[in-house]
């Protein structure tokens, strides 16, 4: 993938293993870790108030709405989830350093979670929560009666899902990336599908075994926010700016690279990430076969805002 016009804090854990992210440029095609073969968890996007972007920084005492994004070859069924809510343990690691503030549970396809974040007496300086959970597959969540500690009953098989919630002050704010600013296929405007509708019936169509379908996400530079950061040793208050990441996944097809880069010093009112992807092949698409593609978009601090598309292949 690369940016047209001229690391993120780890935030997600698939599986138990957390996904750190690092810039990466063009390169061979890979394995195609974007194809949704099964059910999986992409991400979370974290939201405070009504502002319009979202504001993804809840303040102390604040509540903030987190929705999951819980994808699949086909529509996500319900699956039964917990979640608990604690500050971060070992920097860099991805587990509770404390008893949790408090635990969810629901059976939603995508879960969404109504958080309240303690109170400054409670977090006692913390300037980050960890939501810890695991979404069960065909399971039943349950919580450790000593760790408090969600999990899935009798061993069953599950996803460890998490994120990191920044608390807000009144120097730390952010909002969320809008990942639909626009997307094109092949040069042509790809607008999301209607509710009910098929892409075998409204488009586009794209042809079994063809390759290098060239997608474009447009972005906007208020979507990178300037905020201070310490810097150096001694550390010094720098200002810095955000970049961005855009990962596109799909139900069939192979795309050419993981993830696309808008660099944090990129001048552009509104770059393009490009990425290029190829259709299943002729033997895979018998018949015409609709494609879900999800494209998630996140900033440095835990902004996260995704968008989906759909298209028909066939022979």
């Amino acid at each position: 993938m690369k940016t047209k016009s001229s690391p993120v804090r780890t935030a997600l854990g698939f599986g138990g293993i957390a996904w750190t992210l690092v810039l990466v440029g063009c390169g061979p095609t890979f394995d195609p870790a974007s194809l949704i073969e099964t059910t999986r968890v992409l991400g979370a996007r974290v939201q405070v108030g009504t502002e319009t972007p979202a504001r993804a920084t809840p303040l102390p005492g604040e509540t903030a709405t987190v929705t999951w994004l819980v994808v699949a070859p086909t529509a996500p069924a319900p699956q039964g989830w917990a979640f608990a809510l604690c500050t971060p343990g070992t920097p860099g690691e991805l587990t509770c350093g404390s008893a949790p503030f408090a635990v969810y549970q629901g059976t939603d396809a995508e879960p969404v979670l109504s958080v309240a974040v303690p109170g400054a007496d409670v977090l006692a300086g913390a300037n980050s929560l960890l939501l810890y959970g695991r979404v069960c597959d065909g399971a039943t969540p349950t919580f450790d009666p000593q760790s408090g500690y969600p999990g899935c009953a009798n061993g069953g098989a599950g996803t460890t899902a998490t994120a990191t919630l920044l608390v807000g002050s009144a120097d730390v704010t952010n909002h969320d990336p809008t990942a639909d600013r626009g997307i094109t296929l092949d040069g042509t405007d790809w607008p999301s599908a209607g509710s009910g509708d098929d892409p075998c019936v409204t488009g586009p169509r794209l042809v079994a075994g063809t390759e290098g379908h060239v997608i474009d996400v447009l972005t906007a530079g208020g979507d990178r926010e300037s905020y201070t950061t310490s810097y150096g040793d001694p550390p010094v208050a720098t200002l810095a700016r955000e970049a961005l990441q855009i990962s596109p996944f799909a139900t069939a097809g192979k795309f050419k690279n993981a993830y696309a880069f808008i660099d944090a010093d990129d001048p552009a009112d509104a770059p393009q990430a490009e990425t290029k992807w190829d259709a299943p092949s002729v033997k895979e698409t018998p018949i015409d076969r609709p494609v879900t593609f999800t494209f998630v978009v996140r900033d440095d601090r835990g902004g996260t805002d995704w968008t989906i598309r759909t298209a028909c292949v066939g022979p």
